[in-house]
């Protein structure tokens, strides 16, 4: 699988959602929606659009940070960090997906004793959504495959030339931000990232 986050400071198209719709059209498993700086208004207009966008084109959609937003429009699905995760566990006790943000194998196997059904684990490699900060390597990233239950999903610096390296730790798939919204032609940096992808199932 691989999932496109969005950050809209760095679009490649001034129109945002006219980003959203590119890499939408580029088939990408899931859209997580990021942009967790705007006030909860703000997010849900965008959230409502993208939502739209992404069922139009069978494309799973996600919520990020705001659970509010995310029970109004019924996606039943939200990413969380984990601190938020353990906040507000009884707000996020209705939905079918509760995607959490770990960052160590202790992060890991306490949201899955929490009850997260999925984790995204980074920064796998060197990103700059976090400049500075040394990646963690994919040995942590096996680390935290072997020991939790549940899918597990890279994200941090991911692109078509580490993409199997990162597969090949155990994880169930990627996430990539920079890689498709800074992208003219997502559709084009997609068919590498799908190439990559279908080398690790042969």
């Amino acid at each position: 699988m691989i999932i496109a986050i969005t950050d809209r400071k760095i679009s490649s198209r001034s129109d945002f959602l006219e980003q959203i719709e590119a890499i939408a059209d580029s088939s990408p498993d899931m859209i997580i929606l990021r942009e967790k700086d705007l006030s909860e208004a703000q997010y849900r207009y965008l959230a409502v659009e993208c939502m739209r966008i992404c069922s139009y084109r069978n494309v799973e959609f996600c919520v990020n940070s705001f659970i509010k937003t995310a029970a109004t429009i019924g996606s039943g699905r939200i990413q969380i960090s984990l601190d938020s995760f353990i906040g507000n566990r009884e707000a996020l006790a209705d939905f079918e997906e509760i995607w959490v943000s770990v960052h160590s194998v202790g992060d890991a196997a306490e949201a899955e004793r929490l009850g997260a059904t999925h984790l995204i684990y980074g920064n796998v490699y060197e990103t700059s959504c976090k400049p500075g900060a040394e990646g963690r390597g994919t040995e942590e990233l096996r680390k935290v495959c072997e020991t939790v239950g549940i899918p597990v999903f890279a994200v941090g610096g991911i692109n078509a030339d580490n993409v199997t390296d990162a597969m090949d730790a155990g994880c169930r798939g990627v996430c990539v931000r920079s890689l498709l919204m800074g992208a003219k032609d997502p559709s084009a940096v997609m068919s590498d990232m799908r190439m990559a992808e279908n080398d690790i199932e042969k």
